[in-house]
């Protein structure tokens, strides 16, 4: 082959060398003018589009939370970039490997240099001219060194890929339980208005029963007090509302500038009378759901996946240990001379202060280490089941009794303002009665809605796919 059509193979490959190089320059660019207002400021700035999420249930709210996070978006980058980097170690490959086209490297230089003649000092006649040279290299055999990096970096990408599952997962459990909290609240609220109107109907009684003289000032006063701090109470739970409102919004990343909870969201239909459930009871004990979560939780799958990383890097250690060997052709220009050469290479560290041999020693502990914190993950995964599953469970026999406590506290509530108009009972019985009736409520309320959230957390946990099957609870007030 000539040294003209070698020359222009060259020039080939380093033009589509050149062109993927322009390209991703092109790209590296636009990234920077699109974050360039964010990193001064001056994104806030501008005006930010309204949200409007007006009667979306909780399966929608999921997916636009998954669309919109940060930390969703953060965790599909670490995907790329664990990708990349795995394709960066693939370019390092040997020739006996399954990707021999990536152990040619190819460089190209030129230039023009002159020297002063001998004898003429520094200001005589120089004389001299251009050169270039075409190189190509080739790493024959590594001794497994690549392809143990690559299968590191290959469970890198594993372990990336199941941490994107479980930010989905923990963006899912956020927002479920955002969504049956602010729920919870705002049927609270409706068991303080409904404890309000209880005490100032007293009110209304101990002052007619005072007007005929049946009851005593104190006792006007007293229900007073007791409808006040009732207000009170209703400020506390308008309150609560208000801030799960606002950790709702957070957990599906919608910041004040976009809307307030009231305006995203709109009004909801459920209420003290009626309760959304969108997660069936699970049946499972602790232990069966251990047993499927050891194999299928994503936080699992990442410690496993980081463990098999860490063992690929001692093999990476150890081959480092171990000679390269390697090729090398070039072909050289020095006007009007071309000459060309080539040769095969081997080279071998002698001593090098045994840095090697402690980078081995240091992959090994770090395979220890990794295999620590698979055990640590499954303790975890454990206790957080037992406390879920414990949740669940509680919180399904709490609802029972407190439908039960519904039913008899408002028979008794009945029962004593009938006897209280009578003078049968005391002002404090009537007290008493209206707020065990109103707690009653609330526990109904908060049992109901545990159990939702508990379910939530199960479904991350394990790793298995929410299953939605809404249905509206109508609860009796009595």
């Amino acid at each position: 082959m000539s040294h003209e059509r070698i020359f222009a193979i060259f020039a080939v490959l380093a033009l589509a060398a050149g062109c993927g190089t322009v390209r991703a320059v092109r790209e590296a660019r636009l990234e920077q003018e699109t974050w360039a207002d964010r990193g001064t400021g001056k994104e806030a700035e501008r005006e930010a589009e309204q949200v409007r999420l007006v009667g979306w249930k909780l399966p929608q709210l999921v997916d636009f939370a998954l669309a919109n996070r940060p930390s969703m978006t953060r965790a599909r980058l670490a995907v790329e970039d664990a990708r990349i980097a795995l394709r960066q170690v693939a370019s390092d490959a040997p020739l006996l490997s399954s990707t021999p086209w990536n152990a040619l490297g190819a460089s190209v230089s030129g230039g023009h240099s002159e020297t002063s003649e001998m004898g003429h000092g520094i200001h005589g006649h120089t004389d001299g001219g251009a050169s270039a040279s075409l190189s190509l290299d080739v790493l024959l055999y590594d001794f497994g060194r690549n392809a143990a990096e690559a299968r590191a970096k290959a469970e890198d990408v594993i372990a990336a890929e199941c941490n994107l599952v479980g930010t989905g997962y923990s963006i899912f459990e956020e927002v479920a339980s955002g969504y049956f909290t602010l729920l919870q609240n705002e049927a609270l609220l409706e068991v303080a208005h409904a404890k309000v109107a209880e005490y100032d109907e007293h009110v209304k009684q101990a002052e007619m029963k005072m007007e005929h003289g049946e009851a005593k000032e104190v006792d006007v006063l007293k229900a007073k007090l007791d409808l006040a701090k009732s207000i009170q109470d209703v400020v506390s739970a308008s309150n609560d509302v208000i801030t799960a409102g606002a950790d709702l919004m957070a957990s599906l990343g919608i910041d004040a500038s976009m809307g307030e909870c009231e305006s995203v969201l709109g009004p909801r239909a459920e209420g003290l009378d009626r309760a959304v459930r969108f997660f069936g009871r699970s049946e499972d004990s602790a232990g069966a759901l251990y047993d499927f979560a050891c194999t299928n939780a994503p936080a699992m799958q990442v410690a496993r996946a980081r463990l098999r990383a860490a063992s690929h890097q001692v093999d990476v250690a150890v081959a480092d240990l171990y000679p390269t060997v390697s090729a090398s052709f070039s072909l050289n220009w020095t006007d009007p001379l071309w000459y060309w050469r080539w040769g095969v290479n081997g080279a071998q560290s002698l001593f090098t202060g045994w840095r090697k041999t402690a980078a081995v020693e240091r992959a090994t502990l770090a395979l220890d280490s990794a295999a620590r914190d698979v055990d640590s993950a499954e303790l975890d995964l454990s206790y957080a089941l037992e406390l879920a599953v414990a949740e669940r469970d509680n919180a399904e026999e709490a609802l029972s009794t407190a439908r039960a406590s519904v039913q008899r506290g408002r028979e008794n509530l009945e029962t004593v303002r009938e006897q209280y108009q009578v003078g049968d009972v005391s002002r404090v019985d009537y007290t008493d009665a209206a707020a065990d009736y109103t707690a009653a409520l609330g526990d109904r309320v908060r049992a109901f809605y545990r159990g939702q959230i508990a379910e939530a957390k199960l479904f991350r946990l394990t790793g298995r796919m929410p299953k939605y099957s809404e249905e509206v609870i109508v609860e009796e007030r009595k």
